[in-house]
């Protein structure tokens, strides 16, 4: 018996001791814990990929371990399994939490949770409608993004003589602040510079594809049957609507008739320039919004004072320029990688 209980009290404590271990391995070697939570709503793609790329190497090159957290595009309930991520992070004594909340009043409970547990949360690719319950907003202003886009679109269609007809807006999600904020733009700018011929256009129902190609495909294509007018569309992020448009132009024998502007640069588009599947894009730096969330929390983290925004700058490009484009962006990569 004493064997036993001696047996089991060595036990005790070989599994104290490494529990002990495993809790310091999660510490710099100062005792600071230094573990970040990185909630992207994907993490696969062109646009969230390198963004991804981008947090990793930065928290790597700052000496922070980034756990990421994400789900699929299709995910079940995915809004309340990325605020179990937000409070898992919390539960977890994570020194810092970046998120892109999908939606804006659901996520706003949580986020707040976190600013009172002294966490700081910084929100990128879409901001919370209240600044003052994150530290700091790091991307694009969607805004901006879309007008800019709507703008050299009317801009295009003027030169090459249409002031009239139907025109369709694909998107993932039609409740995500960044589609909301796209589209707004999109249409503003759109109508400011086609002017008094603004009123000669339709805008049909704006097509939702949860990121799944054959649903927008399959929505766009009866748009096109529906309305022999339809003269150019507007896909405004992810590889469903930009795979999906370009295969329901394709199959409706459109290519080069029927218009289409897009948002972030994809090797998708090659496949679309020679016949006219892609007219051109407007694109975001994911890859530095990956690098600017990480470098800013962990400033925040260390108790600096930082930027309530950091802007990120999107460029135009037409589809003639895309692969060039493509080409430097992969250089840009691997530059600011070393």
């Amino acid at each position: 018996m004493k064997k036993k209980m001696r047996y089991l009290l060595g036990v005790a404590t070989l599994l104290f001791f490494m529990a002990g271990c495993s809790s310091s391995s999660e510490k710099s070697s100062d005792g600071v814990n230094k573990t970040l939570y990185f909630i992207p709503i994907v993490d696969t793609g062109a646009y969230w990929s390198p963004m991804r790329s981008g947090a990793e190497e930065t928290a790597k090159k700052l000496g922070y371990d980034l756990i990421v957290k994400t789900s699929p595009p299709a995910e079940a309930q995915k809004n309340e399994k990325h605020i179990g991520f937000i409070r898992e992070a919390i539960s977890n004594n994570a020194t810092g939490i970046a998120i892109a909340p999908i939606e804006q009043n659901m996520f706003q409970p949580s986020i707040v949770e976190a600013k009172d547990a002294g966490i700081p949360v910084i929100t990128f690719d879409a901001d919370l409608e209240n600044e003052a319950d994150r530290a700091a907003y790091v991307g694009t202003d969607n805004v901006e993004a879309g007008r800019k886009l709507g703008e050299n679109a009317a801009k295009e269609m003027k030169e090459k003589g249409i002031t009239s007809g139907s025109l369709s807006i694909v998107c993932v999600d039609k409740s995500q602040p960044t589609m909301i904020a796209r589209e707004k733009g999109l249409k503003e700018g759109f109508e400011d510079v086609m002017g008094a011929d603004a009123a000669n256009f339709i805008w049909l129902e704006t097509i939702q594809d949860n990121d799944q190609a054959a649903v927008s495909k399959s929505q766009l294509e009866g748009q096109i049957t529906a309305n022999s007018d339809l003269v150019t569309v507007f896909s405004l992020g992810s590889e469903g609507p930009n795979v999906g448009v370009m295969e329901a132009i394709e199959s409706q024998n459109k290519a080069g008739d029927i218009l289409h502007y897009g948002f972030d640069y994809t090797d998708t588009w090659k496949k679309g320039i020679e016949d006219g599947r892609i007219t051109a894009i407007v694109d975001q730096d994911a890859y530095t919004i990956g690098v600017q969330v990480i470098e800013n929390l962990v400033k925040a983290v260390e108790g600096e004072t930082i930027d309530s925004t950091i802007p990120i700058s999107v460029n135009y490009v037409q589809a003639k320029d895309l692969v060039e484009y493509g080409e430097n962006k992969q250089v840009q990569m691997s530059e600011k990688a070393e």
